[in-house]
């Protein structure tokens, strides 16, 4: 299988503005029925430049939230548009962090939740930034490289630390600037079956392996930093829910989709009746 080309330039050199990305799929949630959708009329109800269209357009495909090309919802960002407009709750969060940083074309935010934290290597954003561009730079131009990747690294960072993100408390900064994840997150139980889902169904696969899955990168217990027994836990519990089948055989622990469900119908289910949000 042929793998997806990678995108340097994801944020067009703006931050993640919520806020922004909250009204145009406002605008394109009141627009559902149109099979496509220009990036003008976004600009003439948005109020919003052609360039910042572009960089919010660009974040919600890698969101998951808006069809690249024709821009409209995807069938998970009508029902966010729906629930959760201002993108605020923690399973609203937790499923585009899984998204965005789990999608190994979205390059920078890829490689650091997949291969720059996991590696606990103590590093400031400046040397996240030498080493990504020591990692793409025979991939890119120097000019392409110089222009780009400085953004895009302090668009993940401030995602996370100063924006919506934060509130999953995924990525900290000490005194001395030292970047580090929390080493495992509480998930939503049912954000995080819709997940499973999601990846098994991207893969093409309804069965499993257990340490397979806690050893991938861009899989949901490697973004939230499960272990193999905590991702066990977690998957008896879904199983003991009836969500999915947890089985051991020959040695081999393995997860089973059930059919009939899907990644979208947990996510409909969090949002009738999603968890009471913590208060911090």
């Amino acid at each position: 299988m042929a793998q997806p080309s990678r995108k340097l330039q994801l944020s067009n050199g703006y931050l993640l503005e919520f806020g922004q990305l909250s009204r145009v799929l406002h605008f394109l949630a009141e627009h559902a029925a149109e099979k496509r959708i220009y990036r003008k009329a976004i600009r003439e109800s948005t109020g919003l430049a052609d360039r910042q269209i572009g960089s919010v357009v660009s974040i919600g495909c890698a969101l998951g939230l808006i069809k690249p090309i024709v821009q409209t919802l995807t069938p998970v960002g009508a029902l966010i548009a729906a629930n959760d407009i201002l993108l605020e709750k923690t399973g609203t969060l937790q499923w585009c962090h899984y998204k965005g940083a789990g999608n190994s074309r979205n390059l920078v935010w890829y490689e650091i939740f997949n291969r720059i934290l996991p590696s606990e290597r103590i590093a400031t954003e400046a040397e996240w930034l030498s080493d990504l561009r020591d990692a793409v730079s025979d991939q890119y131009t120097d000019r392409t490289v110089g222009k780009h990747l400085h953004e895009e690294v302090r668009f993940v960072v401030d995602a996370y630390l100063n924006r919506n993100f934060k509130k999953l408390e995924l990525l900290h900064r000490n005194a001395d600037s030292i970047l580090f994840r929390k080493r495992r997150l509480d998930v939503d139980p049912t954000v995080f079956c819709a997940m499973i889902y999601d990846y098994a169904v991207g893969r093409g696969e309804n069965l499993l392996q257990v340490r397979e899955v806690v050893e991938t990168k861009g899989s949901p217990p490697y973004l939230f930093g499960f272990d193999e027994t905590a991702f066990h836990q977690t998957v008896e519990f879904l199983h003991e829910s009836g969500w999915l089948r947890y089985e051991s055989t020959h040695n081999l622990d393995q997860v089973r989709l059930r059919d009939g469900l899907s990644a979208l119908s947990f996510l409909e289910r969090y949002y009738e009746s999603p968890a009471p949000e913590s208060k911090k």
